[in-house]
């Protein structure tokens, strides 16, 4: 058919395209109106406008595939009702397809292939009112990473490491320990024979503490340049000092890696030493956990191999003092030293005396004033990753945990990620408390620092707070309960148990310079998961009275 006089094909394709726009505009701002919190708008912003707030929570939220993550919506509210509607998205196709009303906004799911998912979740209150909140999950491709975790973190088993060294070298190791003197050994890591590596001891109370069962390390390029195993070049042996059961640090970097925060592949390795020289077989010396180093390949595989060159700081209160984030002034000669070291000890980049990132990251915490708590949120959140530090403290107040950074300023690591200029947080060398009835936001007691201006500060954020008990509610439903504790501790205790004994025995346990009874190791793991339980009720009665619709905080579960 003929179209008609004074009218082209071509304007029908202009007014077809004009057609589309127009129905995109408005179903742009359908969405926008629908849900404020995705299009960059705050909980607050929805509470607002609805009388509603959805707030959605998940963990993990990023890892390797495949993953499963669990998602809550404590935290959601009305103000004029109660949520009786949880409805989630979570595979990002645009359709509320799990309906979690019956599980209290709980729900499951099973990522399977790589990618960047957006969850969603819709809450409706008994008046029909509704609201959203959305949240990225990020699940990595297992050979994105620059170390296979899987092979050399195997800890489904328990791999032998044999150092063989002379007699002379063995000597030197122990004229005096915590000089950490490097002697040259040969390894065999898992069956792999590496030559010619540094072996030393390492650590401060582990070392000092252990009589003959020391903390080790192993530098493969210290003698040989390029040297590595697996595309390591360090390899680190804990010895548990302090723990008789060998558990409680494994288990908690696993639940720091449940909450979703850059932290530590650990695994269990036997450890045999050789005197080349003695005419002696090698000698059984003990189980010992392998921690992954936070280094350079730590920061690729978990940053992305583009962003592993940003300034790294350790925290090491015996070695430089306490990385407190007291603003001392807008120099690092101004802020407090230890043996003539920085307390802010660099790991990268150690050469480069610049420390302006962690200095401002002081100055916006503890040398700027602000009008409100929000206020203080926002010029946070230029700067700091927040989010992995709700997770981290949730995680160590959870464990009942006393030597980190609100009482020590210790046993973390902060990275300056190129990528966004952000500092985030990575915690390291991980303890449990034995308080089953602990605080759970304020401070138990007093620390070692003066103060703890970033814990103090984060806590008067209402939504900060709100965050936080949702991540401790994820956590002692899903890991830090009775059930979960004790299955994982007799696993690991059945997994490791007939090496303890093996050869001469593990000499935590055995020999004349023992530290603890093997009886401590054979009935210890049951602690843990006793402590657990008694945990886990405490934090669920705390949390259940803050979700009381005086509070604000917490949700209608």
């Amino acid at each position: 058919m003929p179209a008609p006089t004074g009218f082209k094909s071509s304007d029908s394709f202009r007014y077809l395209e004009l057609a589309l726009i127009v129905i995109a505009l408005v179903l742009a701002v359908v969405a926008l109106l629908a849900n404020p919190t995705r299009s960059g708008g705050s909980a607050a912003a929805a509470l607002a406008d609805t009388g509603v707030v959805a707030q959605a929570n998940a963990m993990p939220h990023q890892g390797w595939a495949p993953m499963t993550t669990y998602f809550s919506a404590f935290g959601s509210r009305s103000d004029g009702g109660e949520i009786i509607r949880y409805e989630w998205d979570l595979d990002g196709n645009g359709l509320y397809d799990t309906d979690a009303t019956a599980d209290g906004g709980y729900a499951t799911y099973a990522y399977a292939k790589p990618g960047e998912y957006v969850a969603t979740l819709r809450v409706m209150d008994e008046h029909g009112r509704t609201a959203t909140d959305s949240l990225t999950i990020l699940v990595r491709h297992p050979a994105s990473s620059p170390v296979d975790y899987w092979t050399v973190f195997d800890d489904s088993r328990v791999q032998r490491v044999d150092i063989e060294l002379t007699t002379a070298s063995w000597e030197q190791l122990w004229i005096d320990p915590p000089a950490k003197i490097t002697v040259p050994a040969n390894a065999t890591v898992f069956g792999e024979e590496l030559s010619n590596v540094g072996f030393r001891m390492r650590g401060q109370f582990s070392l000092r503490e252990s009589r003959e069962k020391k903390p080790w390390k192993i530098d493969t390029d210290f003698y040989v340049e390029g040297q590595e195993y697996r595309n390591l070049k360090q390899l680190m042996f804990i010895n548990n000092i302090g723990d008789p059961t060998m558990l409680a640090e494994k288990l908690a970097y696993d639940m720091l890696q449940f909450a979703g925060v850059p932290s530590s592949h650990v695994s269990y390795i036997e450890l045999w030493i050789d005197i080349s020289d003695d005419g002696k077989d090698p000698v059984f010396w003990g189980v010992y956990t392998m921690v992954e180093r936070v280094d350079k390949k730590f920061l690729a595989s978990r940053f992305g191999n583009d962003n592993d060159h940003g300034n790294l700081y350790k925290a090491s209160h015996a070695q430089r003092g306490p990385m407190d984030l007291i603003y001392y002034g807008d120099s690092i000669e101004d802020y407090p030293t230890q043996g003539g070291q920085y307390a802010y000890g660099k790991v990268t980049n150690v050469e480069d005396n610049d420390y302006s990132d962690v200095v401002n990251l002081a100055r916006v915490i503890d040398g700027t004033s602000y009008s409100t708590p929000e206020d203080f949120a926002v010029a946070l959140e230029e700067v700091f990753e927040v989010d992995t530090f709700l997770r981290y403290v949730a995680v160590m107040n959870a464990l009942s945990s006393w030597d980190y950074y609100p009482y020590t300023g210790n046993n973390f690591f902060l990275y300056a990620n190129p990528a966004n200029g952000k500092i985030d947080w990575i915690p390291w060398d991980l303890t449990w408390g034995g308080d089953p009835r602990s605080e759970l936001f304020e401070l138990s007691g007093f620390g070692l620092v003066e103060r703890a201006p970033l814990y103090e500060k984060v806590f008067e954020v209402e939504r900060y707070r709100s965050k936080y008990a949702a991540y401790l509610d994820l956590i002692v439903r899903q890991r830090l309960n009775y059930s979960t504790v004790y299955q994982e501790s007799i696993h690991f205790h059945d997994l490791i148990a007939p090496y303890v004994i093996q050869g001469s025995g593990d000499k935590m346990f055995f020999g004349d310079t023992a530290l603890l009874e093997y009886e401590a190791f054979k009935a210890g793991w049951e602690w843990l998961a006793e402590f657990a339980g008694e945990r886990s009720r405490f934090i669920l009665e705390e949390l259940a009275m803050l979700s009381q619709p005086s509070s604000n905080v917490g949700g209608s579960q």
